[in-house]
């Protein structure tokens, strides 16, 4: 195969043999581009739009953490245990707990995927209109947009 090529190379016009390499390279540099640098650089540019939205989402993540925090600060007193309010709160907001730890007086929970603005909302009425308090939140983005999970969520009264 090697030595067929070879023949047919050397049978080629001078002129011929430097149109096939000037096409070769060009097709070498076609391949370099649409193969590599082209999907390279669209996946920089995807993950620098990701990197942005998980800034925005974090800020934001952030500033509503600090409202509930300052929130909380007002105490109403309620006659339920922590996980009667809980259980009594959660399905208007359709909210999946996939574990609940009581412990002297808070409640550790994790929380199945949820969509971010129901679990505001029910933080909010857990501590405006429950008394409790928000210790410590931890969550993570979700596969589907908006939704967040929720890896610990320890609310004290």
């Amino acid at each position: 195969m090697k030595k067929q090529l070879m023949q047919h190379w050397h049978s080629l016009k001078e002129q011929e043999q430097h149109l096939v390499m000037i096409a070769g390279g060009v097709f070498i540099i076609f391949i370099l581009v649409m193969g590599i640098f082209r999907p390279l650089n669209n996946a920089i540019e995807r993950a620098e739009q990701a990197q942005i939205k998980q800034q925005e989402l974090l800020v934001w993540v952030d500033e509503s953490i600090v409202k509930l925090k300052a929130a909380g600060s007002t105490q109403i007193a309620s006659s339920q245990n922590l996980s009667q309010i809980v259980n009594s709160t959660r399905a208007r907001y359709k909210i999946s707990i996939s574990k609940m730890q009581p412990s002297n007086d808070s409640l550790r929970l994790t929380l199945d995927s949820i969509e971010f603005n129901h679990l505001i909302e029910w933080l909010d009425e857990l501590v405006n209109q429950h008394g409790l308090r928000v210790e410590n939140l931890d969550l993570s983005r979700d596969d589907k947009s908006g939704y967040v999970r929720v890896s610990r969520l320890v609310l004290e009264k």
